[in-house]
């Protein structure tokens, strides 16, 4: 894979074909950032506020309302969304240095809010010591989470669940299982969706009779230890990572790289005692990659980000 490379006067760097990108504003503020987009997208409207941080886009997404959907990066954090989510209306809000990690095929209602830190300190009153630092948040594959549902700090949210309209979701939430409520409770185990949407207005008997039921395996997800990501393991590894370019070869070799069905899917009876995270040996690295400098081309960088950023 070949991709376009472009740089600005303060080191923030773009790597992608621009021209598949759709209504896309990027806004640095900062220096040292990157933004990495993987094939197309629409309506990405993201703010580096400070510096140091890293876009990922794995490729395919959409923000379905560029109004309602922005992606605010503070210093030293990184959002990483894979291949072929759709948002309706999320604000993303990544501060104190930590991640908002996204798979591949989710689906977010609208008025969704997720961040991975709390607006305002809180200390103990003998201690003096704060009590609320942020933690990361990491959200698996097929995804479904329902409109004005808030995603907290510290979030694990495992490939196939289900998130119920305006719940509040904190802690680790099981693969095909539905939660809802506040705060967010297990109500159901056992269960897959699928993107059919039946308030689109064609829908006859004779089609809902055909969707009564779905033989489909795609949907349900199993614990395979040699393969899973283990959001503890990814968060150790990028604590030590000091720049947005080692974070962002990174997250290419050990999340877009491990493609395999599993790789976020977790029970309660899951064995998660790992000791190294997986690789795929067989996937093209990021230090494999070739990148054609902007600059090379009949557009300078310089013309490139005056449209794009301001």
């Amino acid at each position: 894979m070949v991709m376009l490379k472009s740089i600005d006067d303060k080191n923030n760097i773009i790597y992608g074909d621009l021209s598949l990108q759709k209504n896309l504003k990027l806004e640095f503020k900062g220096s040292n950032n990157i933004a990495f987009l993987i094939g197309s997208s629409i309506n990405f409207n993201v703010i580096f506020h400070g510096n140091n941080s890293l876009l990922f886009h794995g490729g395919g997404s959409s923000f379905n309302n560029y109004f309602k959907n922005c992606i605010d990066i503070q210093n030293n954090g990184i959002c990483y969304i894979g291949r072929k989510s759709t948002f309706n209306g999320v604000f993303f809000r990544i501060c104190e240095g930590k991640n908002i990690i996204i798979g591949d095929d989710c689906m977010f209602s609208w008025d969704i809010w997720i961040c991975p830190t709390d607006s305002h300190l809180i200390f103990d009153t003998d201690t003096y010591k704060r009590v609320n630092f942020g933690k990361s948040i990491y959200i698996g594959d097929h995804i479904w989470c329902g409109q004005e549902a808030a995603i907290l700090k510290g979030s694990f949210i495992a490939s196939g669940s289900i998130l119920g309209a305006k719940s509040v979701i904190s802690g680790t939430k099981f693969s095909n299982s539905i939660y809802a409520g506040n705060p967010a409770k297990l109500i159901k185990k056992n269960k897959f969706w699928s993107r059919e949407d039946p308030t689109n207005g064609d829908w006859s008997k004779e089609k809902i009779r055909q969707f009564s039921a779905m033989q489909k395996e795609d949907f349900k997800f199993n614990f395979e230890k040699d393969k899973f990501l283990n959001p503890n393991l990814l968060e150790s590894k990028l604590e030590k990572l000091e720049t947005a370019q080692q974070k962002l070869e990174f997250v290419y070799d050990y999340i877009y790289n491990n493609t395999n069905k599993n790789r976020f899917a977790l029970f309660e009876n899951s064995n998660t005692n790992l000791y190294q995270l997986y690789k795929d040996k067989n996937q093209i690295s990021f230090s494999q990659l070739k990148f054609d400098k902007l600059e090379n081309k009949e557009e300078s960088a310089s013309k490139l980000f005056g449209a794009l950023f301001r």
